[in-house]
């Protein structure tokens, strides 16, 4: 089977490259040096395949990489060796959630799709802390409420950034109509989303049930953006309560793009949405 290029191999490889051009090593000494073929270092600076760590350490060694420098392309050496994703246990943050969160740090856009329930930046704490209760079949410890909520606040502090991250979110109606964790906590959340959706680069916009059909994707569905396409092309990533999964290959990304504009496409405009939850919340305060 064939190595397949991903962000995080062309992550590990732009970084050996860097460390090797700091050192004034070309590649045909480094090849040499370690007894394997240029084209084989060719491959793991260009993202196509990742070394075994022997290698990672020899190269290391011949760049004089520093402590730190060691540490850091250790991590993106264990970033780079996750493939296809088994059920995972998302609230101890495994490897794959751990990936997404550095992404969504260092994107400069994202795009979402929610069909069931909120995604997580834009909810509460009491909103979040009620599907605690409801994820017994997919944890086998106890969830590190602390750990989760200092996750999601990160994520969070990039909408607030100087140059804050874009995103554009579309969720089934279904999803305001789920009361979750009773009618106070459920107006709460919504009006909260109100409050979010006014802020310039973030857009909140419903599909009404009015729509019909469109192209539904499994899962939560979020498309990352970043700040240099030609080196970082777009990526998606597919969650769910028990882990996620990675979209990289660019016919494949280009599908859920499309997807997500046809989406948009029947979407209520942010102003009617904004309406909608202000609606949704006066009903649910009225019968407490």
């Amino acid at each position: 089977m064939p190595s397949v290029q991903t962000r995080r191999k062309r992550k590990l490889g732009r970084y050996l490259a860097d460390l090797r051009d700091h050192a004034g090593l070309k590649p045909e000494a480094v090849a040499k040096l370690l007894r394997k073929s240029p084209s084989t270092v060719s491959r793991i600076e260009n993202g196509h395949s990742r070394c075994d760590f022997s290698a990672l350490t020899a190269m290391l060694g011949l760049y004089q990489a520093t402590a730190d420098q060691r540490q850091h392309a250790e991590e993106l050496w264990e970033e780079a060796g996750q493939e296809a994703a088994p059920l995972e246990h998302s609230s101890a943050m495994p490897p794959r959630y751990r990936a997404f969160v550095k992404a969504w740090n260092e994107a400069i856009s994202a795009r979402t799709l929610h069909l069931l329930i909120l995604p997580g930046p834009l909810q509460t704490v009491s909103y979040r802390s009620a599907f605690y209760r409801v994820l017994d079949r997919f944890i086998d410890s106890p969830i590190d409420v602390e750990r989760d909520a200092a996750s999601m606040e990160l994520r969070r502090g990039r909408f607030a950034e100087p140059d804050p991250l874009s995103m554009a979110v579309l969720l089934d109606e279904a999803v305001i109509h789920r009361v979750v964790g009773g009618p106070v906590i459920m107006a709460e959340q919504l009006r909260h989303l109100v409050a979010l959706g006014s802020a310039p680069n973030i857009s909140i916009r419903v599909i009404p049930f009015g729509a019909g059909e469109y192209s539904v994707i499994p899962g939560a569905v979020t498309l990352l953006g970043f700040a240099e396409p030609a080196v970082d092309p777009d990526v998606v990533y597919v969650e769910y309560f028990g882990g996620g999964e990675w979209i990289e290959g660019a016919r494949d990304v280009a599908k859920f793009a499309g997807a997500l504009d046809d989406v948009q496409s029947l979407a209520l405009s942010e102003k009617d949405t904004a309406a909608l939850f202000s609606r949704k919340a006066d009903q649910l305060e009225s019968e407490r």
